[in-house]
């Protein structure tokens, strides 16, 4: 049903985002791997699982879930979950590579993910869960106008309204 409502392929310039396939497994399961990825991401070590598993742990959790490609090589994931359909999701973004990073791409995919969104009108409400420790992610994600909504548990819940209006604080 979300297919139907968002293109398949969004692309500006050298930034493309296209469906995750069976064929990214690896691809994935290696980013995952990466030392600074899984640290940002909670994990007290590598994922352990194949590639298949990790594979399909994404698909059954994500509602939509795209690939980044810059300049035609695969460069990280983005993706949608517990989506409740014209009203709010919750995000992940993610870029493998070092020297991609605070290049520009992470805040062009985010861009052209967040226009198709509200264009198909997918939601209205993108949330996002970060550790507080990571000011990294936490700085990425007020640029992009993400306003803090609550810590709980050493995680920082952060929101943006694609239609403009402020997400309100509950702490």
């Amino acid at each position: 049903m979300l297919c139907a409502k968002i293109p398949r392929y969004m692309r500006a310039d050298n930034l493309r985002l296209r469906p995750l396939k069976i064929f990214d497994g690896p691809f994935i399961i290696n980013g995952l791997r990466n030392e600074d990825v899984w640290r940002a991401n909670g994990l007290s070590k590598p994922i352990t699982f194949s590639w298949f598993s990790v594979w399909w742990y994404l698909k059954k959790t994500f509602d939509l879930s795209l690939c980044i490609e810059i300049d035609s090589r695969r460069a990280g994931f983005i993706g949608l979950y517990n989506l409740s359909l014209g009203k709010s999701a919750e995000l992940s973004l993610l870029l493998f590579e070092k020297n991609i990073r605070q290049c520009g791409y992470g805040s062009r995919a985010f861009t052209l993910f967040a226009k198709n969104l509200k264009e198909h009108s997918v939601v209205k409400k993108i949330i996002i869960r970060v550790k507080i420790d990571n000011n990294a992610a936490i700085s990425f994600y007020r640029a992009l106008g993400f306003n803090k909504l609550s810590n709980l548990d050493r995680i920082k819940t952060m929101a943006i309204d694609l239609n403009g209006h402020p997400c309100r604080s509950r702490s």
